[in-house]
This record gives structure tokens, C-alpha cells and sequence, in this order.
């Protein structure tokens, strides 16, 4: 009996110190739970250049997805926004990010046309991609990522695609410009590529940034300016300088944004970072190209109440720039093996794409479209 009761005895006391010891682990846990908690995260800071001055559309653009990739990422990474031209000037953005002085830019391929040639085909193609889920489609499914990303990858820095536009306007001037014709005789703002292809025609055609573009119109330093899609055209004010604006946009009939990054910062980003970065810019591609649907209407209704004239270019003009730039493309596909092979991957996206896309369009109904 005795020898039961003493069993007894240290069957207990084993177990109270069994218990002891898991609260005492527990306790331990608890402890080290709190202190990880109570460390605070590493915060890590970039600084950001947009494209455009302060208070225009696509300042708010860059602006948003900044905020996003802070606030998504919990305060871990934050992103210290500038206009363009706060730290250096907006086409010495892609070697600011290379060298470090930027963390990342926000802007569109063709301020690398100084870098290389075919550049501007990554932001938007004369005569091709009516719709910015064309060119999107070509990034993410047709091969163009990867030609990008081939084009940067010497440059240090790593890219994506981070905004959608719809088409631009072709031409804002104080005369109708409806025929080649109306063309020839004017000086003329327009961005690669299509300023290159006018000009090899003989038209002659300048390459002014933004900033310049207003001021120039104004003073009779240029005669016609293209530049971007109404809802941000109205911001710059060039319907308080030029009385008529011209469709269709041949020159950029869609276009896309960029978001480069420096890839030392790239590749020192934790991986859950990197995936946010990535997540940020895909919600900033249907932010932007949704929110300027909307506003390109509006922007379009303010000119017709200013009293400003639409002028539709005439069909034949049309035309033979669409001829124009495909010549264009076959002669210095000859010249630049890398601008050949992007137009080819475009063409060969076009047939697989085109097709299927046009098989799915209903024509809009009659009511839907008078005036």
C-alpha cells in the first residue's frame, strides 16, 4: 500500500513538472512573440521621379502608385514621390535611375529614344494597338516583356509596365489640318517614332518635352503639337492656345507607362517586396486605364462647350501614313536588328491576336452613337 502511495506521489509530481516546464516554454514564446513584435520592421525609403509637372494627370498617376506600393507593402516601403524635374530633368531619368540617383521613375519609353532607337515602340507603335489591351496583350502574351526587359537589362535597372492610355489627340493648332497638304509648310511637334517618319517625308517636325510644348504654341515657335490624351492635354491648357484638335491619333493610337527601377534596389527588395511592387503596378495599370476613359470625355465635353473644332482627318491621309510607316519599319527593320525584331514580334502578335479579338466585337447600336 505504501509503495502505491509513494508511485503515486511522483506520477504526480512528474506531471506538475511537466506542466511547469511547458508554461514556463510558453511564457518563453510569449516573451520573444512580444519583443519580434515590439522590434520595429526595416523601412525602406526610394526615391521616385515622374515625367510630367506637378498637379498634371500623370503626376497623379506616379503619385498613386506610390501611395499603393506604401500602403500596401505596411509602411515597409515607402516611396518619397518628386515631379518631373525636382531632382534631375525628365529625359536624364533613365540614367538617374542607372547611376542611383533616382530609385525608380515613372514614365513612359520613349524619354529612352536618346538610349536606343527602338524605345519608343514599348510605349506605343504608329499605326497599330487601337486599344491599350492590345498593347498589353503584346507584354504579357505575345513577347514584348521580354524584348523589354532585354532592352534595359544593360542599363542596370528593371522594368514594368505601370499605365494604360487610350488613344491620344494627333494635332492641336490654330488651322485645320485635314490633308498631308494642310501638313506641309508647318512646323510640327511629334514624338518619336512617327516625328521620324513625317520627317524622312519631308515635313519638317520638332521633339520639344512637355513643358515647352504650350509656351512654343503660344509664340508661333511651332505651328501644331501633339502630346498626349485629352484628359491630360486639358491640364497643360493647350485648349487656351489652339482652337482645333485632330483625330484619329496615328501616331499612338494607345499607349503605356512605365515604372523602371533601379536593380541593385530591385534586388536587394525582400521577396514578399518584390511581389508588391509587381501587384502595385498591375492595379495601377486598371486604375489608369479606367479612371482616364472617364476623363477623356469630359475633357472632350469642355472643348465643345469652349467652342473648340474637332477636325477628323481625311480617310486618304490616313492611309498613306499607315503606308508610310510601314515602309518605314520594313527600310530600318535593314539598319537595327533590335528595332527588327520587336516590329516582327508585333506582327506576329497582330496575326495570332487580331483575328480572335474582332471575332468577339458586336458593332455598336445606332442609338448609342447619335448625336
Amino acid at each position: 500500500m505504501k509503495s502505491k502511495i509513494i508511485a503515486i506521489a511522483l506520477l504526480f509530481l512528474f506531471a506538475i513538472t511537466l506542466f511547469g516546464c511547458a508554461q514556463a516554454e510558453q511564457t518563453t514564446t510569449d516573451n520573444d512573440n512580444t519583443t519580434a513584435q515590439a522590434e520595429p520592421k526595416e523601412v525602406i525609403t526610394w526615391k521616385v521621379q515622374g515625367f510630367t509637372p506637378a498637379g498634371t494627370l500623370y503626376d497623379d498617376w506616379g503619385k498613386h502608385l506610390a501611395n499603393l506600393i506604401t500602403e500596401l507593402s505596411g509602411g515597409r516601403l515607402v516611396i518619397e514621390w518628386y515631379p518631373s524635374g525636382a531632382i534631375v530633368p525628365a529625359f536624364e531619368a533613365p540614367a538617374a535611375v542607372r547611376d542611383g540617383i533616382l530609385d525608380a521613375e515613372f514614365g513612359y519609353s520613349g524619354i529612352w529614344a536618346g538610349i536606343k532607337f527602338a524605345a519608343p515602340l514599348f510605349t506605343a507603335t504608329p499605326g497599330l494597338f487601337s486599344d491599350a489591351r492590345d498593347m498589353l496583350m503584346w507584354l504579357w502574351h505575345g513577347g514584348g516583356m521580354e524584348l523589354w526587359s532585354e532592352m534595359v537589362a544593360d542599363y542596370n535597372v528593371v522594368v514594368f509596365p505601370a499605365g494604360l492610355i487610350d488613344s491620344e489627340i494627333f494635332m492641336w493648332s490654330n488651322e485645320p489640318l485635314r490633308t498631308l497638304e494642310d501638313l506641309k509648310g508647318k512646323k510640327l511637334r511629334m514624338m518619336p517614332l512617327m516625328g521620324k517618319i513625317l520627317e524622312e517625308k519631308g515635313y519638317s517636325v520638332v521633339f520639344l518635352p512637355g513643358g515647352e510644348i504650350i509656351p512654343s504654341l503660344e509664340r508661333g515657335v511651332i505651328d501644331a503639337a501633339e502630346y498626349s490624351i485629352p484628359a491630360f492635354d486639358i491640364t497643360l491648357g493647350f485648349q487656351d492656345v489652339a482652337k482645333y484638335y485632330h483625330f484619329p491619333a496615328i501616331h499612338q493610337p494607345s499607349g503605356v507607362q512605365e515604372f523602371v527601377i533601379n536593380k541593385d534596389k530591385w534586388n536587394a527588395l525582400p521577396d514578399d517586396l518584390k511581389r508588391i511592387v509587381e501587384y502595385a503596378t498591375q492595379i495601377n495599370l486598371l486604375y489608369t486605364w479606367t479612371q482616364q476613359g472617364a476623363l477623356n470625355i469630359k475633357a472632350l465635353e469642355e472643348f465643345e462647350k469652349m467652342g473648340l473644332e474637332k477636325v477628323v482627318m481625311e480617310e486618304e491621309a490616313v492611309k498613306e501614313m499607315m503606308r508610310w510607316i510601314d515602309e518605314w519599319f520594313a527600310e530600318k527593320s535593314k539598319e537595327d536588328p533590335f528595332l527588327a525584331r520587336v516590329r516582327e514580334s508585333q506582327i506576329e502578335f497582330a496575326k495570332w491576336w487580331f483575328p480572335y479579338k474582332q471575332s468577339m466585337m458586336l458593332p455598336y447600336p445606332d442609338w448609342a452613337l447619335e448625336e
